[in-house]
């Protein structure tokens, strides 16, 4: 008996010892330093620097609490600050208490920030300065049934002039929902969906409107925007798609899934690298569970919360998108969970870390500091625009862009928003316009009957898909002959017999 007492003490102390291993920089040119550890932090996720320099993390207290908890009633944000230079927080102040299933944070200038829960983002103002939040102002509310911790509001970018907001949405599990969007406490926009999978929003604090961007994901929890103007996304996964995806978005990108043909991501209506006509293919693949992506330098910087490490993408350009090489640049054991990262002037980037592989709340939270250790990178501050066109709105530069995905997105896009639509010739379109303006189309709420009959009687099999997705997810019954119609001439083996097949399934 004493020795299995002996023995389970021993392999409770090396389990231990495992467990406690710190992760570690693998680039020598950057050295990782743990700033806070589980005595001053719990259960971290988004996090920002603030005006002063402080570090602002958000503690979660409602993520799957479980019974018992002793944990506070609702979230909190902390703001760490190290006094005495030494690389680790010495002061730790509540700047704000308050907010349930809160997911990200950003400074929106002096003595303001900005914060996602699931189901809001508000910003709050610290009017007296003393470093506490003393004013919350709701920006952007939803309104739906769905109330998983992490599936609705997060990932907020501003632009560098403080003037536009993007943000993400994730899948809401189809549940139909409304986001709305306010100025000066009057509602300004109502949006409204079901179904479709998540998207991506941008709003004017001009104004207080709110448009959406791109549509087609899963949970985009990281969006990012570079100085050269572009942005970018991580995106987690459905059930049966093996990778998240690292995205270029641009206005009008649909980037193929939609919750509503189910959870897995595998129906032949679903696409996650492009595979659909008019929707945009990933970059590459990420680690599992990708909370995090940031401009760092030249590369962009991902968290992968199930792999336990911070990964490094080299870009290049492939025609309108991109292809990556990555880098693991710090990796940790099981114990290791990087969530958000937070840029410093200095080139450091400090990131929260959940620790445990629970969903549920467990007590446990660090946050690590990554210093380049030659020179400083200077931080890379957002772009101030990223939904103009390179050129005007009009048939010859459509002409242009012909066999360019992207450019025919952001294009269409722009054409589905302007007050002055241009005159555009079905006949003279090329294939991949055409795909592009019916994609375009499967956002507006008026249909155009008469473009869907075109496509049907196209000879391309591309475009014909384009159509059929608009039948499915309108449920337009009155095309379910035309559908049966197209199987009789076509290999059953094809993409168009598969797409169409399942969009009679819905019918």
């Amino acid at each position: 008996m004493k020795t299995i007492n002996y023995l389970t003490l021993f392999l409770v102390i090396s389990i231990t010892s495992v467990r406690a291993e710190a992760p570690k920089s693998l680039d020598p040119n950057y050295r990782l330093d743990l700033f806070a550890d589980n005595s001053m932090v719990s259960t971290p996720v988004g996090c920002t620097i603030d005006h002063s320099g402080r570090l602002l993390v958000i503690e979660s207290h409602t993520h799957f609490r479980p019974d018992g908890y002793k944990g506070p009633e609702t979230d909190r944000i902390l703001a760490f600050t190290d006094t005495n230079g030494n690389g680790k927080a010495d002061k730790v102040e509540t700047y704000y208490l308050g907010g349930t299933h809160t997911m990200s944070i950003t400074n929106a200038g002096k003595h303001s920030t900005l914060v996602a829960t699931r189901g809001e983002i508000y910003r709050l103002d610290d009017l007296n300065k003393d470093g506490t939040a003393d004013l919350k102002t709701e920006i952007i509310k939803l309104e739906t049934e769905g109330n998983y911790p992490h599936n609705g509001l997060c990932g907020l970018v501003l632009t560098s002039d403080n003037s536009k907001l993007y943000f993400g949405f994730g899948e809401n599990l189809g549940k139909d929902y409304e986001i709305v969007s306010h100025l000066d406490k009057k509602e300004v926009t109502r949006l409204k969906g079901g179904g479709e999978g998540g998207n991506i929003y941008s709003y004017n604090f001009s104004d207080g409107s709110m448009r959406k961007i791109a549509t087609g994901f899963w949970n985009p929890f990281g969006i990012c925007l570079t100085k050269e103007g572009e942005m970018f996304a991580v995106d987690n996964d459905p059930d049966q798609r093996p990778e998240n995806r690292l995205l270029k978005i641009v206005p009008g990108g649909d980037y193929g899934y939609q919750f509503k043909y189910g959870r897995p991501g595998t129906d032949p209506l679903q696409a996650w690298d492009g595979e659909l006509p008019g929707t945009l293919p990933m970059i590459c693949g990420t680690g599992e569970a990708a909370c995090s992506v940031i401009p760092y330098g030249n590369h962009l910087w991902v968290s992968s919360w199930a792999l336990g490490q911070i990964e490094q993408y080299e870009l290049k350009k492939e025609g309108s998108n991109y292809s990556a090489k990555m880098k693991t640049i710090v990796k940790g054991d099981a114990n290791f969970r990087p969530v958000d990262f937070a840029h410093s002037k200095d080139g450091s980037v400090f990131f929260t870390d959940w620790v445990n592989a629970s969903y549920q709340l467990h007590g446990q939270g660090k946050v690590w500091k990554l210093t380049p250790v030659k020179g400083s990178v200077p931080e890379k501050r957002n772009s101030i625009r990223t939904e103009s066109l390179s050129e005007k709105l009009n048939i010859k530069s459509l002409n242009k862009i012909k066999d360019q995905q992207f450019e025919l997105a952001n294009f269409f896009w722009h054409y589905q928003n302007s007050e002055n639509k241009i005159n555009i010739d079905w006949k003279s379109l090329s294939e991949n316009s055409k795909v592009a303006l019916l994609t375009s189309t499967r956002w507006q709420e008026d249909l155009d009957s008469n473009l869907i009959s075109k496509a049907l009687e196209d000879p391309s099999q591309k475009v014909q898909i384009s159509a059929i997705r608009i039948i499915a997810d309108r449920n337009i019954k009155e095309h379910k002959k035309d559908l049966e119609l197209i199987l009789t001439k076509i290999d059953d083996g094809s993409q168009l017999s598969k797409v169409t097949t399942s969009a009679l399934k819905k019918l």
